[in-house]
């Protein structure tokens, strides 16, 4: 049966827009309220004139105590994440579809004709190439033995990291219509891989074989079209000692027990962001723009925030004592953990739409879509 994935509004989808086409009856924002800053939030440094990003797709990461990143022009940099400067970059003389991996030798990445690259660190030459079945817009991710990508079509694939030889194929049926995600799976320890998938499914992965060590459903499809059954999971599992929490599109949140796959709680929700979690609470962001707070242990309420809501916010990040997350116009808003006020706000470069956060000890990493890199700092 034919599938289909659906894009979001425009071929220069975002990560952290809503994964639904627009209508003509989509809510406007309210005007965002005043606020008296409690804390100085300041854009630290800020690198431009990268090319388009695709907000989403190409995610900063830190390796050997250095930022790397790519861009869609095919160029792979290399930043000193202290003060921003460039360290070295690499034209792969590809178009490149996705953030990079990095381990070893190696960083890898994809390709907009759908290979997976190996590029040389220190020189900058592809070492080796392999072909995917489809386009992948996550950035890769890898160990010193096995790279991870995850295709548009869902499929997971390991790939030795020293030749790029095929080691092990982890694929399910999916709905006849599913999201475009750019992030949705996470390597943890070394040893497995948790990978959200379409329908609302969970599984977690043995690294090395491809073996499932289980498989849980986080939401069940539900509705009379295929639009209204679509319950993806798009964005990376968060752990948490022992616990895995994650969010579906249209779906639920929820946290689990990570050895048994165990439901610990779980909650209607509707997100294709991630989330965050800290010693007591998990930070999430609706689809529509709402800024919650769970209780990790029970699930409960502890507040929500709807100041922003329908401003298409990205994914939170924890900074100080409080929550971050940046709109499409390039503020960043600092909602307080204890009880969701927001608590400082600041207009930066990064517009319509970032990464992932890159959170570090001197602050937050983003990556806009408009060709910025830019580093928040809670002074």
């Amino acid at each position: 049966m034919l599938k289909k994935t659906l894009v979001i509004c425009s071929a220069g989808l975002l990560a952290n827009a809503l994964i639904s086409c627009a209508s003509d009856n989509t809510p406007q924002p309210l005007p965002m309220p005043k606020v008296q800053n409690e804390v100085t939030l300041k854009q630290g440094w800020s690198v431009s004139d990268l090319q388009n990003s695709g907000a989403g797709s190409f995610v900063p990461t830190i390796f050997d105590n250095a930022i790397f990143t790519a861009d869609s022009g095919g160029y792979i940099y290399k930043f000193d994440p202290g003060d921003g400067s460039l360290i070295s970059q690499f034209n792969t003389h590809q178009r490149l579809a996705s953030g990079v991996g990095v381990s070893g030798a190696y960083v890898y990445a994809t390709t907009k004709k759908g290979y997976l690259l190996a590029v040389d660190k220190g020189t900058g030459k592809v070492q080796w190439q392999a072909q995917l079945p489809t386009l992948a817009l996550e950035a890769p991710q890898a160990t010193n033995d096995i790279v991870i990508v995850r295709t548009n079509d869902a499929e997971v694939l390991a790939f030795s990291a020293t030749d790029g030889s095929p080691v092990w194929v982890y694929q399910k049926p999916i709905p006849a219509l599913t999201l475009r995600v750019q992030n949705s799976f996470q390597i943890i320890g070394n040893e497995v891989v948790a990978v959200g998938l379409p329908g609302g499914k969970l599984a977690l992965i043995n690294l090395h074989t491809g073996t499932p060590i289980w498989e849980n459903y986080i939401a069940v499809p539900e509705g009379s079209t295929d639009l209204d059954k679509i319950t993806d999971i798009g964005m990376r599992p968060v752990l948490d000692n022992k616990t895995l929490c994650v969010a579906t599109y249209n779906g639920k949140i929820a946290c689990l027990d990570a050895l048994s796959s165990n439901i610990i709680w779980q909650k209607k929700f509707n997100t294709t962001f991630g989330l965050v979690v800290d010693e007591q609470n998990v930070y999430a962001v609706s689809q529509d723009g709402i800024v919650y707070a769970f209780d990790k242990n029970t699930g409960g309420s502890v507040w929500q925030n709807k100041t922003l809501q329908y401003r298409k916010l990205s994914t939170p990040a924890l900074e100080g004592n409080g929550v971050l997350v940046v709109d499409n116009d390039g503020y960043v808003h600092m909602f307080n953990r204890n009880d969701g006020h927001e608590m400082a706000r600041v207009g930066t470069s990064l517009l319509y739409g970032v990464s992932q956060p890159l959170v570090r000890d001197n602050g937050v990493i983003y990556q806009s879509a408009n060709g910025y890199i830019v580093q928040i700092k809670n002074y």
